[in-house]
Protein backbone atom coordinates (compact mmCIF):
# COMPACT_ATOMS: atom_id res chain seq x y z
CA UNK A 1 0.00 0.00 0.00
CA UNK A 2 1.43 3.42 -1.01
CA UNK A 3 0.26 6.69 0.20
CA UNK A 4 0.27 10.09 -1.13
CA UNK A 5 -1.65 13.55 0.53
CA UNK A 6 -3.34 15.49 -2.09
CA UNK A 7 -5.14 18.57 -2.27
CA UNK A 8 -8.02 18.63 -4.82
CA UNK A 9 -9.74 21.75 -6.19
CA UNK A 10 -13.25 22.18 -5.12
CA UNK A 11 -14.74 25.41 -6.20
CA UNK A 12 -12.45 29.17 -6.62
CA UNK A 13 -9.36 29.09 -4.28
CA UNK A 14 -10.85 26.31 -2.66
CA UNK A 15 -8.65 22.70 -1.53
CA UNK A 16 -9.57 19.73 0.01
CA UNK A 17 -7.07 17.65 1.79
CA UNK A 18 -7.08 14.08 0.79
CA UNK A 19 -4.64 10.72 0.97
CA UNK A 20 -4.21 8.66 -2.33
CA UNK A 21 -4.08 4.62 -1.07
CA UNK A 22 -2.51 2.90 -4.50
CA UNK A 23 -2.48 -0.80 -5.03
CA UNK A 24 0.85 -0.28 -6.74
CA UNK A 25 3.36 2.02 -7.86
CA UNK A 26 1.13 5.28 -9.88
CA UNK A 27 0.98 4.79 -13.25
CA UNK A 28 -0.19 7.45 -15.84
CA UNK A 29 -1.16 4.34 -18.72
CA UNK A 30 -3.87 2.07 -17.20
CA UNK A 31 -5.32 3.07 -13.88
CA UNK A 32 -7.62 0.25 -12.19
CA UNK A 33 -10.86 0.90 -10.13
CA UNK A 34 -10.85 3.12 -7.50
CA UNK A 35 -12.79 4.07 -4.41
CA UNK A 36 -13.31 7.72 -2.87
CA UNK A 37 -14.49 7.46 0.75
CA UNK A 38 -17.13 10.23 2.11
CA UNK A 39 -16.98 10.72 5.82
CA UNK A 40 -19.59 11.43 8.21
CA UNK A 41 -21.09 14.18 10.11
CA UNK A 42 -18.16 15.71 12.26
CA UNK A 43 -16.05 13.26 11.09
CA UNK A 44 -12.93 13.34 9.04
CA UNK A 45 -11.03 11.46 6.25
CA UNK A 46 -9.59 9.10 8.50
CA UNK A 47 -12.93 7.72 10.51
CA UNK A 48 -11.07 6.48 13.26
CA UNK A 49 -9.24 4.73 11.04
CA UNK A 50 -12.02 3.30 9.52
CA UNK A 51 -11.22 4.63 6.45
CA UNK A 52 -7.51 3.77 5.76
CA UNK A 53 -8.40 0.10 6.73
CA UNK A 54 -10.59 0.05 4.16
CA UNK A 55 -8.32 1.30 1.73
CA UNK A 56 -5.74 -1.53 2.81
CA UNK A 57 -8.28 -4.43 2.13
CA UNK A 58 -8.92 -2.43 -1.31
CA UNK A 59 -5.70 -2.57 -1.92
CA UNK A 60 -5.26 -6.34 -1.88
CA UNK A 61 -7.27 -6.53 -4.14
CA UNK A 62 -5.83 -4.38 -6.62
CA UNK A 63 -7.83 -1.19 -6.36
CA UNK A 64 -7.41 2.28 -5.38
CA UNK A 65 -8.36 4.29 -3.00
CA UNK A 66 -9.24 7.80 -2.08
CA UNK A 67 -10.72 9.32 1.19
CA UNK A 68 -10.29 13.23 1.78
CA UNK A 69 -11.99 16.45 4.12
CA UNK A 70 -15.34 17.95 3.27
CA UNK A 71 -15.27 21.59 3.12
CA UNK A 72 -15.46 23.00 6.88
CA UNK A 73 -14.38 19.37 7.97
CA UNK A 74 -11.13 17.78 9.07
CA UNK A 75 -7.68 19.59 8.21
CA UNK A 76 -9.87 22.04 5.86
CA UNK A 77 -10.20 25.97 6.97
CA UNK A 78 -13.19 26.13 9.16
CA UNK A 79 -16.81 27.50 7.12
CA UNK A 80 -20.60 26.12 7.92
CA UNK A 81 -21.29 23.07 6.87
CA UNK A 82 -24.31 22.11 4.73
CA UNK A 83 -25.66 18.97 2.75
CA UNK A 84 -25.46 21.15 -1.02
CA UNK A 85 -21.92 22.14 -0.28
CA UNK A 86 -20.88 18.37 0.54
CA UNK A 87 -22.37 17.18 -2.64
CA UNK A 88 -20.52 20.03 -4.73
CA UNK A 89 -17.34 18.76 -2.85
CA UNK A 90 -18.10 15.47 -3.60
CA UNK A 91 -18.75 16.62 -7.46
CA UNK A 92 -15.80 18.22 -7.75
CA UNK A 93 -13.54 15.51 -5.94
CA UNK A 94 -15.18 12.79 -8.66
CA UNK A 95 -14.29 15.20 -11.39
CA UNK A 96 -11.21 15.25 -10.01
CA UNK A 97 -10.33 11.35 -10.18
CA UNK A 98 -12.00 11.49 -13.57
CA UNK A 99 -9.24 13.80 -14.95
CA UNK A 100 -6.11 11.24 -13.15
CA UNK A 101 -7.43 8.60 -15.64
CA UNK A 102 -9.68 6.71 -13.52
CA UNK A 103 -12.61 4.88 -15.63
CA UNK A 104 -14.11 2.68 -13.11
CA UNK A 105 -14.87 4.78 -9.85
CA UNK A 106 -17.03 3.83 -7.13
CA UNK A 107 -18.15 5.65 -4.20
CA UNK A 108 -18.84 4.72 -0.35
CA UNK A 109 -19.98 7.45 1.94
CA UNK A 110 -20.47 6.35 5.43
CA UNK A 111 -23.99 8.07 7.69
CA UNK A 112 -24.00 11.79 6.38
CA UNK A 113 -21.36 11.06 3.57
CA UNK A 114 -24.21 8.20 2.48
CA UNK A 115 -26.86 11.35 1.90
CA UNK A 116 -24.15 13.36 0.52
CA UNK A 117 -23.50 10.35 -2.04
CA UNK A 118 -27.12 10.43 -2.69
CA UNK A 119 -27.60 14.16 -3.43
CA UNK A 120 -24.69 14.71 -5.63
CA UNK A 121 -24.69 14.28 -9.23
CA UNK A 122 -21.97 11.94 -10.60
CA UNK A 123 -22.56 10.41 -14.16
CA UNK A 124 -20.99 7.66 -15.03
CA UNK A 125 -21.00 6.21 -11.34
CA UNK A 126 -19.97 1.99 -11.21
CA UNK A 127 -21.68 1.78 -7.83
CA UNK A 128 -22.46 3.09 -4.77
CA UNK A 129 -21.97 1.87 -1.33
CA UNK A 130 -23.69 3.40 2.02
CA UNK A 131 -22.55 2.47 5.49
CA UNK A 132 -25.48 3.47 7.96
CA UNK A 133 -27.21 6.19 5.76
CA UNK A 134 -29.40 8.85 7.80
CA UNK A 135 -31.56 8.84 4.16
CA UNK A 136 -34.74 9.53 6.33
CA UNK A 137 -35.06 12.44 8.94
CA UNK A 138 -34.66 11.47 12.56
CA UNK A 139 -33.54 13.78 14.97
CA UNK A 140 -31.37 12.02 18.63
CA UNK A 141 -31.17 13.55 21.37
CA UNK A 142 -27.54 14.86 20.79
CA UNK A 143 -29.32 16.80 17.52
CA UNK A 144 -32.15 18.17 19.46
CA UNK A 145 -29.14 19.72 21.98
CA UNK A 146 -27.23 21.14 18.45
CA UNK A 147 -30.20 22.71 16.98
CA UNK A 148 -31.86 24.08 20.34
CA UNK A 149 -29.83 27.41 19.98
CA UNK A 150 -28.74 27.41 16.18
CA UNK A 151 -31.79 30.19 15.68
CA UNK A 152 -29.69 32.65 17.17
CA UNK A 153 -26.50 32.05 15.16
CA UNK A 154 -23.92 29.58 13.89
CA UNK A 155 -23.18 26.53 16.10
CA UNK A 156 -19.96 25.25 16.96
CA UNK A 157 -20.15 20.96 16.95
CA UNK A 158 -16.84 19.29 18.60
CA UNK A 159 -15.00 17.23 15.94
CA UNK A 160 -15.10 13.52 16.02
CA UNK A 161 -11.50 13.56 15.11
CA UNK A 162 -8.67 15.54 16.14
CA UNK A 163 -9.57 18.73 14.38
CA UNK A 164 -11.70 21.80 15.46
CA UNK A 165 -15.11 22.23 15.98
CA UNK A 166 -17.02 22.08 12.82
CA UNK A 167 -19.82 25.09 12.64
CA UNK A 168 -23.50 24.60 10.93
CA UNK A 169 -26.11 27.21 10.96
CA UNK A 170 -29.47 27.32 9.81
CA UNK A 171 -28.45 26.82 6.40
CA UNK A 172 -27.23 23.26 7.42
CA UNK A 173 -31.26 22.55 8.60
CA UNK A 174 -33.06 23.91 5.70
CA UNK A 175 -30.76 22.43 3.37
CA UNK A 176 -31.66 18.66 4.62
CA UNK A 177 -35.16 19.27 5.14
CA UNK A 178 -35.43 21.09 1.33
CA UNK A 179 -33.63 18.07 -0.43
CA UNK A 180 -36.45 15.82 -1.40
CA UNK A 181 -35.22 12.40 -0.63
CA UNK A 182 -37.92 10.24 -1.12
CA UNK A 183 -37.86 11.55 -5.45
CA UNK A 184 -34.15 10.80 -5.31
CA UNK A 185 -34.22 6.94 -3.74
CA UNK A 186 -37.24 6.31 -6.25
CA UNK A 187 -34.83 7.70 -8.94
CA UNK A 188 -31.74 5.91 -7.67
CA UNK A 189 -31.53 3.24 -10.54
CA UNK A 190 -27.19 2.83 -10.08
CA UNK A 191 -26.49 -0.18 -8.13
CA UNK A 192 -26.24 0.03 -4.42
CA UNK A 193 -25.28 -2.03 -1.43
CA UNK A 194 -26.79 -0.04 1.33
CA UNK A 195 -24.89 -1.68 4.92
CA UNK A 196 -26.40 -0.81 8.36
CA UNK A 197 -26.05 -2.07 11.89
CA UNK A 198 -29.01 -3.40 14.05
CA UNK A 199 -27.88 -1.87 16.91
CA UNK A 200 -27.40 1.59 15.76
CA UNK A 201 -29.15 4.23 17.41
CA UNK A 202 -28.80 7.42 15.54
CA UNK A 203 -29.84 5.57 12.14
CA UNK A 204 -32.03 3.15 13.23
CA UNK A 205 -32.26 -0.09 11.14
CA UNK A 206 -36.26 0.05 10.62
CA UNK A 207 -35.71 3.82 9.00
CA UNK A 208 -33.24 2.47 6.96
CA UNK A 209 -34.64 -0.47 5.66
CA UNK A 210 -37.80 1.60 4.62
CA UNK A 211 -35.79 3.89 2.65
CA UNK A 212 -33.95 1.18 0.99
CA UNK A 213 -38.20 -0.39 -0.29
CA UNK A 214 -38.31 3.14 -2.11
CA UNK A 215 -34.77 1.93 -4.14
CA UNK A 216 -35.26 0.23 -7.43
CA UNK A 217 -35.82 -3.55 -5.98
CA UNK A 218 -33.44 -5.48 -7.92
CA UNK A 219 -30.70 -7.56 -8.23
CA UNK A 220 -28.31 -4.52 -8.48
CA UNK A 221 -29.96 -3.11 -5.21
CA UNK A 222 -28.92 -5.22 -1.49
CA UNK A 223 -29.23 -4.69 1.93
CA UNK A 224 -27.27 -6.39 4.71
CA UNK A 225 -27.98 -6.18 8.22
CA UNK A 226 -24.88 -6.64 10.28
CA UNK A 227 -25.81 -7.91 13.93
CA UNK A 228 -24.98 -6.36 16.75
CA UNK A 229 -23.01 -3.40 15.67
CA UNK A 230 -23.60 0.10 16.76
CA UNK A 231 -23.34 3.82 14.54
CA UNK A 232 -19.50 4.04 15.93
CA UNK A 233 -18.70 0.08 14.60
CA UNK A 234 -15.45 -0.99 14.80
CA UNK A 235 -13.23 -4.28 15.26
CA UNK A 236 -15.68 -7.56 13.88
CA UNK A 237 -18.48 -5.01 12.97
CA UNK A 238 -15.79 -3.16 11.41
CA UNK A 239 -14.41 -6.12 8.82
CA UNK A 240 -18.11 -7.27 8.39
CA UNK A 241 -18.55 -3.85 6.56
CA UNK A 242 -15.55 -3.85 5.12
CA UNK A 243 -16.01 -7.49 3.62
CA UNK A 244 -19.19 -6.71 2.10
CA UNK A 245 -18.25 -3.95 0.47
CA UNK A 246 -15.23 -5.60 -1.17
CA UNK A 247 -17.60 -8.27 -2.01
CA UNK A 248 -19.57 -6.05 -3.72
CA UNK A 249 -17.21 -3.97 -5.64
CA UNK A 250 -15.76 -7.41 -7.46
CA UNK A 251 -19.47 -7.59 -8.83
CA UNK A 252 -18.88 -4.30 -11.14
CA UNK A 253 -15.08 -3.58 -10.72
Amino acid sequence: MIEKKVLISSGEEKNLHGVFYFAKEESTIEKPPILIMCHGFTGDKSEWGRFPETAKALNKEGYDALIFDFSGSGENKREPITLTKQANDLENVYSWVKNQGYLKIAVLGLSFGGLTSIKAKLPGIVTYVLWAPPLLLHSTSDQVDWFKDIDKGPVEIPSSGEGDPIIIDMNFVMDVANFRIRPALKKHIFPTLVIQGTADEQVPLELNKKAFSMMPQDDNHKFVEVQGATHDFEEKHLQEFIEETVSWLKKYF
